[in-house]
């Protein structure tokens, strides 16, 4: 019981670290971008949080494209959160990128939240890049992947899903 105290201990400084490290890089989870639904399942991708501003101002886009926050092209369409132990669950996000150009492809960085509704601690942040995608183009389909409480109460906890930054590239 010592050592799964320990771990989701472990767990929670991790993902606190990341939300930290996301809003010092202009990201964050707040509710100007709020979307909810609930469940489905296809597909994977990977988590991780934002890094810092010096980073993320140092990679500039080359002269032929521009890279602004397409926060309006990203829908969620589900949001799912099942237990699998007392501080351990599975999130499952169901979303949809539409390109809103008319004539530009572009491409995608999205970093979502799932966070816990009665006081969006983060759960988990998934994240997606979509390279190239054409003009009027829809994209959809689900991330899944693990979350995590510091506290034991995954299996009765309720969570939504947020989109908490978008870099969109066009070319």
């Amino acid at each position: 019981m010592k050592v799964r105290r320990v771990r989701a201990i472990a767990v929670f400084v991790i993902v606190f670290v990341a939300l930290t490290g996301a809003r010092r890089g202009g990201g964050g989870c707040d509710d100007d971008h709020d979307s909810s639904g609930s469940g489905s399942s296809h597909g994977s991708s990977g988590g991780g949080g934002g890094g810092d501003a010096d980073s993320s101002a140092s990679v500039a886009p080359s002269p032929s494209s521009t890279t602004t926050y397409g926060e309006q092209d990203v829908t969620i369409d589900a949001c799912e959160l099942t237990p699998e132990a007392d501080y351990l669950g599975k999130a499952r996000l169901t979303y949809r990128v539409t390109n809103g150009n008319t004539d530009q492809s572009a491409s995608y960085k999205i970093t979502f939240a799932v966070l816990r509704t009665s006081d969006k601690q983060v759960l988990t942040i998934p994240t997606l890049s979509i390279d190239n995608l054409a003009p009027g183009r829809t994209q959809a389909g689900t991330i899944t992947e693990a979350a995590t409480t510091a506290d034991d109460d995954m299996r009765t906890l309720d969570a939504h899903c947020i989109v908490s930054r978008v870099d969109k590239t066009d070319f």
